[in-house]
């Protein structure tokens, strides 16, 4: 699996501040990026988490499913051992 990784965009904003502050330049557009990646990476986050529920979602489908067909198969064999 891949390594999770967090960012502090809040520390990265002010650090970019304070460079841009004492450089005696703007420093907008890597703000604006930096707003773009955390919010980017919070829809990921979202994006992420319903994968992961539906994925619980369609195992538990799985194990249900199975477990009928186990049952139908078991009545087949109990029919076939009769006659």
């Amino acid at each position: 699996m891949s390594e999770k990784k967090e960012y502090n965009y809040e520390s990265a904003r002010t650090v970019i501040q304070q460079l841009s502050e004492h450089a005696g330049d703007g420093c907008g557009e890597l703000l604006q990026w930096i707003d773009e990646l955390e919010s980017r990476e919070a829809g990921d986050r979202a994006y992420t988490e319903r994968l992961a529920a539906e994925n619980e979602r369609l195992k538990r489908e799985l194990v249900k499913l199975r477990a009928a067909q186990a049952g139908i198969m078991s009545s087949r064999l109990k029919d076939a051992l009769r006659e």
